[in-house]
């Protein structure tokens, strides 16, 4: 009797643990992965001077690891987010450009800092990368004698802040020793220097999305730093962390819920966590219940109003909806079933894999015990 109820106690215990181990493994697949380059004499690390930034993310729940693979390649970019923290006497190679290119366009977020002087004064080619996707960085330093930090000419205040996700609860950031960066049409400033600075009214922080992802270019790496107060300084940690809230896609906003895309897992695409996943309707297991529960991109149905702007027609005339935009709509749908598919039987699969391999371990316990007990 009190074999058999220590056996039924293990069995619970195992089942509580087993239930547990696997919503550790679900969580930890699903955080979002920034990588922090350190390839190419960055200035920005992770393990020293953006210590506090790696905390500050890490205790938001992203997964921060320092990237030394090189050259980068784009299989290699298995992340949300990847940084180029202020490059510095290194150039990336045409195939290493090409790779971060298409990363961004498959749905990738990149975030790329320089400082003052540019490429001209760190010697690499960072707008290389940037200026296919719409942004340049200039060559100079923005200073402001009559809005600065600690009666600095090279920390301006940055007051003009624009409507945007990152500048969210953001009044007033602190550029440390930075450049001005120019945007294009689809790229736009979110922070300006003021009229009385030199350069006068100019972006100092551009962001836009480009194909399928999403981009933010900095002027400053010191605005994220340990050292000079650079991440402590005015509003400098939120705004740190609205850009990466952003670039991970994970801002709330209508509009930029309505314009990103769908993220998924597949190995060929950057995105390698997906924060959400919604069950089936049928009731769900004890364990599916322990689990995290997260959501999938539905794919969206087709609006007369975007086959209308697709096609070049007026409002008036956004009911004559043709073959072609419709085709075009029904491809674009079972692209993204399709994805869904994918990520789904991969969790299946992985799941399945991790609940065989606890079951074998309960089995060895029991046989343990029953032995002893014999």
């Amino acid at each position: 009797m009190d074999s058999q109820w220590r056996i039924r106690n293990i069995q619970k215990k195992e089942a509580y643990l087993i239930k547990l181990r696997i919503k550790n493994f679900v969580d930890g697949q699903f955080k979002l992965k920034i990588f922090f380059d350190e390839t190419q004499k960055e200035r920005g690390k992770i393990n020293t001077n953006y210590s506090m930034l790696r905390d500050s993310l890490r205790s938001e729940g992203f997964e921060v690891e320092a990237y030394n693979d090189y050259p980068i390649t784009e299989k290699a970019l298995r992340c949300d987010v990847f940084v180029l923290a202020c490059p510095d006497g290194s150039k990336l190679a045409k195939t290493e450009i090409d790779a971060i290119i298409n990363f961004v366009e498959r749905g990738g977020g990149l975030l790329a800092i320089s400082n003052a002087g540019g490429d001209r004064g760190l010697r690499t080619n960072l707008s290389e990368v940037l200026n296919k996707m719409g942004i340049d960085i200039l060559s100079d330093q923005v200073k402001d004698d009559s809005n600065n930090e600690f009666n600095m000419p090279t920390h301006p205040v940055i007051k003009d802040m624009k409507e945007h996700p990152i500048t969210r609860g953001v009044s007033e950031i602190v550029i440390v020793a930075g450049c001005s960066v120019r945007g294009s049409i689809n790229m736009k400033g979110i922070a300006y220097t003021s009229p009385v600075a030199d350069p006068p009214n100019a972006p100092v922080v551009v962001a836009g999305e480009y194909k399928k992802g999403r981009v933010v270019a900095i002027g400053s790496y010191r605005l994220f730093s340990n050292y000079g107060a650079g991440l402590n300084l005015r509003n400098n940690k939120t705004f740190a962390l609205n850009i990466f809230k952003w670039l991970s896609r994970q801002d709330t906003t209508k509009a930029s819920a309505q314009a990103a895309p769908a993220r998924t897992v597949s190995s060929s695409t950057p995105a390698s966590r997906v924060s959400s996943y919604v069950p089936p309707k049928s009731s769900p297991t004890p364990a599916q219940k322990e689990t995290k529960t997260v959501i999938l991109p539905t794919p969206q149905p087709i609006a007369q109003k975007t086959v209308a702007k697709a096609t070049g027609q007026t409002s008036a005339k956004a009911g004559a909806i043709t073959d072609q935009a419709v085709l075009q709509e029904v491809e674009r749908l079972r692209a993204d079933i399709a994805e869904m598919r994918e990520i789904i039987a991969r969790l299946y699969s992985d799941t399945l894999g991790y609940l065989q391999e606890m079951k074998e371990e309960v089995r060895m316990m029991l046989d343990y015990i029953r032995t002893k007990e014999g």
